[in-house]
């Protein structure tokens, strides 16, 4: 057993403290930084800030109450009146503000009003303006329906058993699970590929002839695995870690980040179908580089594990409208569809106990024959140089 753990430990360092992996390992979070980055700076280059005017003829703007609260990435606009036209347009002329609105004196008859600008109005001014005159014609009405009909509906659609309610609050929470198995995934790939290369390259340089002299053939898998498997649960906690200190960064200031919620039933499904269906990645990808005389054979034939693990994301369409529907029930339990076609159901509704603990089991005997796969692959092909070894010879009768 303790063979096992050097090679465990062993395979794990190489890799962990490699620069490469180093690499991989921050780009992700450097990334998504930079997506966010990008929405802010083009909400940002959507907002005029400059002061916009207004002369109100009708008076409702006589005593104005100010203006809702603006989010960010949003800035706020500062509203100014003016006493006549003419000196908006002095104003506007001097540059001091971007453009006003004038609004008439038959106002709450006709409902038009106008606007005046050297270049046309950005959404955030135009709608803050139209929030700053709604909120007070609504100024005698109830202060909490005023706000209800500032902020617009909120529409909760809720299931027919009402076991599962969704608004446009909670969004962030559906995407969630769709985020965690997608890190996974990649994580598992890259874990899984590491591993191939590594049984490949051993093949190649004939390294195999040393290890199997001081370690058997299913000590080495079995330590190769486990360094693997540590390998992708190391870059799935420091994910997890940037994204814990960026929500809690990040819901100082955005309010959507403060309702974000883990459900008790997607970490089950992280658990039994997500960890499985790690370790059977994994020692598919190893039985792949058993099997193959080159790592570029490898990387060809990784695409039949590849593509139906993402099979769910094309149909994510159909299975967030019939989380139920036979089919999905159907991806939920086959080995390789099964972890993200869990993963968006869990968003979506509650997953049957009898699904969960069937698609677990499947996926825990599928981990354990794929290791199986793996050693009898191994044994059978690691003293192969240059020659393929038939997949019909692993499964033959020895």
């Amino acid at each position: 057993m303790s063979k096992t753990w050097h090679v465990a430990l062993h395979e794990y360092s190489r890799h962990v403290f490699n620069k490469r992996f180093l690499l991989g390992l921050l780009s992700v979070p450097f990334v998504i930084i930079l997506m966010v980055g990008l929405i802010f700076l083009i909400v940002a280059m959507e907002t005029d800030a400059r002061p916009v005017g207004y002369v109100d003829f009708s008076g409702i703007l006589a005593d104005p109450v100010p203006p809702p609260e603006i989010e960010p990435p949003d800035k706020p606009v500062e509203f100014r009146p003016y006493a006549d036209e003419s000196a908006a347009m002095a104003a506007l002329d001097h540059g001091e503000i971007q453009a006003y609105y004038v609004i008439p004196e038959d106002y709450l008859e006709t409902g038009t009003l106008s606007v005046v600008h050297a270049e046309a109005l950005k959404d955030g001014p135009r709608y803050q303006f139209y929030d700053f005159l709604a909120v007070n014609l609504l100024r005698d009405t109830d202060p909490a329906i005023a706000r209800r009909i500032v902020e617009s509906d909120e529409v909760i659609v809720q299931s027919a058993d009402g076991s599962r309610s969704m608004s446009s609050d909670s969004w962030f929470n559906i995407l969630v699970p769709f985020i965690a198995a997608i890190a996974f995934i990649i994580a598992m790939f890259t874990a899984g590929g590491y591993l191939m290369q590594a049984v490949v390259e051993e093949k190649e340089n004939r390294t195999m002839e040393v290890l199997i002299t001081s370690v058997s053939s299913n000590q080495f898998m079995a330590g190769k695995i486990i360094g693997d498997i540590a390998i992708g649960l190391t870059q799935i906690l420091a994910w997890i870690g940037f994204v814990i200190i960026g929500i809690l960064v990040g819901r100082v200031k955005l309010e959507f980040l403060q309702g974000i919620e883990i459900s008790p039933q997607a970490l089950l499904l992280i658990a039994t179908i997500l960890l499985p269906a790690f370790v059977m990645v994994c020692a598919l990808m190893a039985a792949i580089g058993a099997t193959v005389s080159e790592a570029r054979e490898g990387q060809q034939m990784t695409g039949l594990i590849s593509l139906p693990i993402w099979i769910p994301y094309m149909l994510t369409g159909i299975i967030i409208g019939s989380p139920n529907a036979p089919i999905v029930v159907a991806l939920s339990l086959f080995p390789l569809t099964a972890p993200l076609t869990m993963l968006i159901r869990q968003g979506m509704t509650n997953i049957p106990a009898w699904q969960i603990v069937a698609s677990s089991a499947i996926m825990i005997l599928s981990a354990v024959g794929s290791i199986w796969l793996a050693g009898r692959a191994f044994r059978l092909g690691m003293l192969r140089y240059g020659k393929r070894l038939k997949w019909r010879e692993i499964f033959a009768k020895s």
